[in-house]
């Protein structure tokens, strides 16, 4: 079986985007973990979508592409087919918070993270640009 890698840190982050986007009246809900995604979003009890949580430790703009493994991007795409909410990647970087609807076209390679170890961390990777990025909120450094 697979380590789990979820940690502290990784937990406060999604607090913190919890709040930002409570903020803009948008509540989350957990999802369990056979969904793949991790909150379904509400504004006044309604469903308004999905959403999987990232963390960055870079600026928005460091990198050409928003990578995800393709794996996550399928299971996106089947749960809005399945429910007809849309998906969303929802990125926290150093200087914002932003999202990214998992439906915007993407390109299709090899990559992954080579950190921790782990040959499973390497992966097929969906490459977004970063224009295809809406920021939600600018973070003061």
């Amino acid at each position: 079986m697979r380590p789990k890698y979820e940690t502290d840190h990784d937990i406060k982050n999604e607090r913190l985007v919890a709040d930002a986007l409570q903020n803009i009246g948008v509540e989350v809900y957990k999802l369990p973990v056979q969904y793949r995604l991790d909150w379904l979003l509400r504004r006044d009890g309604q469903p308004i979508g999905f959403a999987e949580v990232k963390a960055r430790n870079c600026d928005l703009n460091t990198y050409p592409s928003v990578m995800i493994s393709l794996s996550k991007v399928i299971h996106a795409k089947m749960l809005s087919e399945a429910t007809g909410l849309p998906c969303h990647l929802i990125l926290l970087y150093r200087d914002a918070l932003a999202k990214l609807d998992f439906a915007s076209d993407f390109t299709v390679n090899p990559g992954g993270r080579s950190d921790r170890g782990d040959p499973q961390d390497q992966d097929v990777c969906a490459y977004y640009p970063v224009e295809r990025l809406t920021v939600i909120s600018q973070n003061s450094n």
